[in-house]
């Protein structure tokens, strides 16, 4: 697993690599034509090919992709589709390329955990190493993209993984180590964002409190908004491209009044703290309100690209603002706007993804800013903690968790995953008719080991119920009903299973039905029968496999 995590990191990081470097050549190609009315159209253009591309051309969905890495570690099998390097790939380059306002950490994050698939493929790999080996990749990829190694391990293991144990860290961290290695390689040791902070008084640092509740808030309105717009969106049209269009023109006006908000804006962020006071409190809101409905118009409609970037440049803009008002006050010792602008990027990027570490690491290495580890945890906390009580999951876990397909290691649902019903259902059990006498009943029952017998229909596939003897027990020493009592008229009308359902959906089953066992049926066909008891000691052997 070492060895394949290594494999791993080093493809990821020339892929992130090759994506930055596309993408940023791309936009410097389109800012050296002329301006005009015309660039409206940019965003349109990007969105629109890249929609239009993935859909008709590779055939694969669009999006960002990181729910369905999520969930195919989670209660997959592990695979993903090699289309997907491409799609994703090509995608964020056109949207965010075009000046679409999306980031490409989470089309990354897509691209290394279908990469790391297709390497779980050529080593043959059982299912439970093609997870694992996934989320090496996402790993690799968010420290080759970020430059960032320990951002890259904790959101393997907090965010897609969800696990902590031997075989998921050590080669998590060679993948990112790998990843980030070739990355300052190729382009240098470098970091997104400068800064020049010493310090936060108690004040300051008492005032990291209330700014995480701040984004965390801002989070949580940030996530849900992106659901709004993608009802939003399929209201005006059915046809996905059609809708991506859509959006890059509501983007392109949004850029022509305002630059700053298109593609990733690192540089708006960057210059908040390199030059903050050549900011006003009217600009520093301005942008944050239209980068806000810039990036929910891109992705709501459809375009493929991340939150991630968007997290962090809301939140410096959140923190720069909250700076600028506290530096009204009359109070003394207070810390520089531009520090605030930090602590609420991982306010936001927590909040955003319900992954504290991740935000605290991500803003400690892409600036350089270890100095910050108190207002940093802090904000990142206080924002955890707010985002968790307003919302039910992350950006990227709130539609898995509604359809049902998140589940952790050492959960129930994970271990009921992995139960299969075809497998511990009981097949040796004896059926009998409906019309079968209790006199005869009685010789069927010296030779069965169970207790439940289920009664088949006249031709001999259908169950039409089922016999238990806590039921047929008080007939049992009447001698004068052996031959007027058929299994007909005692037996229990009970709901049937079927074999391809989940484990967790047959247990409600057992629970509505006030049953013990109950029939298994396939294409209207007994099957077998499925019984709590069976099911409760496969639970233990797979939790002790666990």
């Amino acid at each position: 697993m070492m060895f394949g995590a290594l494999v791993v990191g080093i493809g990821c990081g020339m892929l992130a690599v090759g994506l930055n470097w596309s993408v940023h050549h791309l936009q410097e190609e389109l800012r050296s034509l002329p301006p005009g009315l015309w660039t409206i159209l940019f965003p349109a253009i990007g969105a629109g090919s890249a929609v239009f591309f993935i859909r008709f051309i590779l055939k694969d969905d669009g999006g960002h992709g990181v729910p369905e890495v999520i969930r195919s570690v989670s209660l997959g099998s592990g695979k993903l589709p090699k289309r997907m390097i491409g799609s994703r790939f090509v995608g964020s380059l056109l949207t965010v390329g075009f000046g679409g306002s999306a980031g490409l950490e989470g089309p990354i994050v897509c691209i290394g955990g279908a990469y790391a698939a297709l390497v779980g493929r050529w080593f043959d790999l059982n299912e439970r190493r093609r997870k694992l080996l996934v989320g090496y990749g996402t790993a690799g990829a968010v420290a080759g993209i970020f430059n960032a190694p320990i951002t890259g391990v904790f959101f393997a293991l907090e965010i897609v993984l969800g696990e902590w144990s031997l075989l998921t860290i050590l080669p998590t961290i060679i993948a990112a180590t790998s990843a980030t290695e070739l990355s300052r390689m190729m382009v240098g040791n470098k970091i997104a964002f400068y800064h020049d902070i010493v310090g936060f008084s108690f004040f300051s640092l008492c005032a990291c409190v209330i700014l995480g509740f701040l984004t965390g808030t801002a989070s949580v309105m940030f996530n849900r908004s992106l659901s709004m717009w993608e009802k939003f969106f399929e209201k005006l049209s059915k046809i996905t491209w059609i809708r991506a269009a859509l959006g890059g023109v509501g983007v392109g006006v949004l850029g022509f009044l305002m630059p700053e908000v298109l593609s990733e804006g690192y540089e708006t962020t960057q210059n908040f703290l390199i030059n903050p006071a050549q900011q006003t409190l009217q600009f520093v809101f301005l942008f944050l309100l239209l980068k806000f409905v810039a990036c929910g118009i891109t992705v709501g409609s459809g375009g493929v690209g991340g939150v991630f970037a968007p997290s962090l440049v809301i939140g410096s803009s959140i923190g720069m603002a909250f700076g600028m008002l506290l530096h009204l006050l009359p109070f003394g010792g207070i810390a520089d706007a531009e520090a605030f602008s930090l602590s609420a990027m991982a306010g936001m990027v927590t909040g955003v993804m319900q992954g504290p570490l991740t935000g605290i690491f991500l803003i400690m290495e892409s600036t350089g800013g270890y100095s910050l580890i108190l207002p940093l945890m802090l904000t990142a906390s206080s924002s955890m903690l707010t985002s968790h009580l307003m919302d039910v999951g992350s950006v990227y876990t709130r539609s898995l968790i509604k359809t049902g397909d998140l589940a952790r290691p050492g959960s129930d649902a994970y271990l009921l995953h992995h139960l299969n019903i075809r497998d511990i259902m009981d097949t040796d059990c004896i059926s009998i008719s409906e019309s079968l006498l209790l006199g005869d009943f009685i010789e069927v029952f010296k030779k069965s080991h169970r207790n439940y017998f289920p009664v088949l229909s006249a031709e001999g596939q259908q169950c039409v119920g089922v016999v238990f003897l806590d039921d047929i027990r008080p007939y049992l020493f009447q001698d004068y009903l052996y031959d007027l009592l058929a299994m007909g008229t005692v037996m229990r009308m009970v709901p049937q299973i079927s074999p391809s359902q989940s484990v967790d959906s047959a247990l409600k089953t057992f629970e509505q039905a006030n049953a013990w066992s109950l029939p298994v049926v396939e294409n209207e066909k007994f099957i077998g029968m499925l019984s709590k008891s069976t099911l409760f000691d496969h639970y233990r052997r797979e939790f002790l496999v666990q």
